[in-house]
């Protein structure tokens, strides 16, 4: 079966349990080792220094148990996923029968390991840029340089794709000190033939920084949506910041149900906000006996204490008001766009 064959039949399948409500999306720590110091992240400190990294083998093992329920949109998160010495491997085997995407600093990618990653089989990559001024950009990730490197990564993913439906995206966390940065990096976006995603800043795992955003904060980013087309964000995901921000969170929350978190060790938790409650390992238990504490734990959670992009994409697709636009969002942001130059342009 061909690469394109296949990823349509994963497609239908993947389709099958969204519609039923089923568990399909899985953020994955594949380790927390870091080359970075990030003053908004806890993952490169010295309590999670030194953690086990999921081998190739366990990654084997894990995917093949997550597909007994159904192919998953797998985000490979960290830490730093270029750290891990295998990447290519963990990719290939996440892709056999998911949807494998990563989410990166951009500093460790050259155009080796670019275009092997897009062999592999990875439907998108995602490098975070948080603000237009490198100064600010590096001073918050703690090393001098990391906004290049950053940019230098776009160009060189966007040039190596293997693939019309392989995407890359730069991806920002929204706060309280960039917002007005925002329409510059959209057309920074432009310029190089990427589009442009965000995420709402989270205070809730450690002790870093609470920040104070805007509550116009959804209107800002819904008209900057409606001018600029490589904005692929969900309209209906941005549409509700304000009321995160206002709320202290949305809810209700559907992690456990259809969306769930795997640290670098196989312990399945319903986020990663909640690494510490976790309801089985993926590595050593049956998949049916997690799938059903997950369920359990959605039922008795009342967390709403986020709105980051890792639930509130999945959870605007499939619960949000408005289906129809946001599934046209969703086809601009996942839309095969043709390999080569320019091609991320509407």
């Amino acid at each position: 079966m061909g690469p394109a064959l296949g990823e349509a039949a994963k497609k239908l399948r993947y389709l099958r349990n969204f519609a039923a409500g089923r568990l399909v999306h899985v953020n994955m720590q594949l380790l927390y080792d870091c080359n970075l110091r990030c003053s908004i992240c806890e993952f490169w400190k010295p309590e999670y220094r030194g953690r086990p990294r999921l081998e190739v083998e366990q990654v084997r093992v894990l995917s093949d148990k997550l597909a007994t329920i159904g192919p998953q949109v797998v985000s490979i998160g960290g830490g730093e996923p270029l750290l891990h010495p295998d990447l290519i491997g963990v990719v290939q085997s996440l892709a056999q029968d998911h949807f494998p995407v990563m989410i990166c600093n951009g500093w460790l990618v050259n155009p080796d390991n670019a275009r092997a990653l897009f062999r592999a089989g990875i439907h998108e990559i995602s490098v975070s840029v948080d603000y237009v001024d490198p100064k600010k950009h590096d001073a918050q990730r703690g090393v001098q340089g990391a906004h290049a490197r950053a940019m230098r990564a776009l160009r060189i993913l966007q040039e190596s794709r293997s693939y019309s439906w392989q995407r890359v995206h730069m991806i920002s966390v929204i706060m309280d000190d960039n917002i007005d940065d925002v329409e510059q990096l959209i057309r920074m976006c432009r310029e190089i033939d990427v589009t442009y995603l965000v995420t709402l800043y989270s205070d809730n795992r450690g002790r870093i920084e609470r920040r104070t955003i805007p509550n116009d904060v959804s209107e800002h980013l819904l008209a900057l949506k409606k001018r600029y087309p490589e904005f692929v964000v969900l309209r209906g995901y941005i549409g509700r910041f304000s009321d995160a921000i206002l709320q202290d969170g949305i809810g209700p929350c559907y992690a456990g149900r259809n969306l769930c978190n795997i640290d670098s060790q196989g312990d399945v938790s319903l986020c990663i906000d909640r690494l510490e409650d976790k309801v089985g390992n993926i590595l050593h238990d049956p998949m049916d006996e997690i799938e059903r504490r997950l369920l359990g734990k959605y039922l008795s959670n009342r967390c709403r204490a986020c709105w980051t992009s890792c639930r509130g994409a999945i959870e605007t697709l499939m619960h949000g008001d408005d289906r129809l636009g946001n599934l046209l969002d969703y086809h601009r942001m996942t839309r095969p766009v043709p390999v080569g130059p320019h091609a991320a342009r509407s």
